[in-house]
C-alpha cells in the first residue's frame, strides 16, 4: 500500500486540514510469492472507504491503533481518514461545517486526486463511537454517494446519548450548545438518524445498508441495542453483531476487519 498524508485548505472548514490515505500498490509479499501484482493501468479505479475517528481523536487514530493498512491491502481498498474534531460530524452552530466537509468537499477532493471510483456501489463509510454515528449520518445524508456504512460502538441513537449525558449516565467531551443551537430539540431533526432516514426514504432515495457492531461490556451497549430496534422498525437494512468487549481499540481493530469483509468488495480495480 501507498501511504499518503495530505494537508489541504478546506472551504467548508475555513482552515487547512489533514487526511491520511492508503492506496493499493504492489508490495514485497506479492513479489516474493509471485502473486498477482497488476495495479496500475489506464482507467484503473478502486473502491473507497471513508473511515471516521471517534471523540478525542483525529485523522491519525486508525493508522496508529489498528492494522487498517493491512486490511486495506488484503482487499485492494482505498481508505481515507479525515479529522472532524468533536463535532459529531455536524455543521456546527458555533464552529465549522463538518457535515458539508465530509459529505461534499472531501469526496470531491478525493475523487479528483486519487484513483477511486465515483460509483455509489463502490463508496462506503465507517467509523467508531462518535464516528460510528458519523458514518451512518454521512451515509443517510448522502445516500446517492454511499451504498453502505459501518458503525462500531457507535452513538447511533444521538437522542438517547444526549439524554444519558445530561443525566450524568455517560460522560462526553461534547459542547452540545456549540454543536447545536437547541440540543434539546435534536429529536425529529436531521441529526436524529431515524428521522433523517424516514425523510430521505420519502424523497425516493435508495438507502444504504448498515453494519452495526458493539461490545457487550461497552458503556454504549444498551444504546446500540435500542438503536438497532429503532432502525429495524423503520425498515433499515441493518446487519447487527455483538461480541464480548468494551469501548477500546482491541474491539475496533478486530471488528473493523470483520466489517470490511461484510462489504461487497471486488478486491481489484473497478470501473469508474
Amino acid at each position: 500500500m501507498a501511504l499518503l498524508q495530505c494537508n489541504f485548505f478546506s472551504k467548508s472548514l475555513c482552515f487547512g486540514t489533514d487526511i491520511n490515505v492508503v492506496i493499493p500498490t504492489p508490495n514485497s509479499d506479492e513479489v516474493l510469492n509471485k502473486k498477482e501484482d497488476s495495479y496500475f493501468y489506464p482507467g484503473a479505479k478502486y473502491q473507497v472507504l471513508y473511515l471516521l475517528h471517534g471523540a478525542y481523536g483525529d485523522y491519525s487514530d486508525w493508522l496508529r491503533w489498528t492494522s487498517i493498512e493491512r486490511y486495506a491491502a488484503e482487499n485492494r481498498l482505498v481508505v481515507v481518514m479525515p479529522s472532524a474534531s468533536n463535532s459529531f460530524y455536524q455543521n456546527m452552530y458555533r464552529g465549522s461545517d463538518y457535515l458539508d466537509y465530509i459529505t461534499k468537499e472531501l469526496p470531491e477532493f478525493v475523487q479528483s486526486m486519487f484513483p477511486v471510483s465515483r460509483r455509489r456501489e463502490n463508496n462506503f463509510v465507517a467509523g467508531l463511537s462518535m464516528g460510528g454515528y458519523g458514518a451512518v449520518k454521512t451515509a443517510f445524508e448522502s445516500p446517492e454517494l454511499f451504498s453502505a456504512c459501518i458503525s462500531l460502538s457507535g452513538a447511533i441513537d444521538i437522542v438517547g446519548v444526549y439524554e444519558s449525558i445530561e443525566e450524568g449516565a455517560i460522560e462526553g467531551p461534547f459542547l452540545w450548545k456549540g454543536i447545536f443551537e437547541k440540543p434539546e430539540e435534536i429529536a425529529g431533526s436531521d441529526a436524529d438518524l431515524m428521522a433523517l432516514y424516514r425523510k430521505k426514504k420519502e424523497q425516493g432515495y435508495a438507502m444504504p445498508r448498515v453494519f452495526q457492531s458493539c461490545g457487550t461490556e461497552d458503556f454504549i451497549y444498551e444504546n446500540n441495542k435500542a438503536a438497532r430496534k429503532k432502525l429495524e422498525l423503520i425498515g433499515v437494512d441493518v446487519t447487527y453483531e455483538e461480541h464480548p468487549g468494551i469501548h477500546d481499540w482491541y474491539y475496533w481493530d478486530e471488528h473493523i476487519r470483520k466489517a470490511i469483509e461484510w462489504l461487497p468488495l471486488a478486491k481489484q480495480a473497478v470501473a469508474e
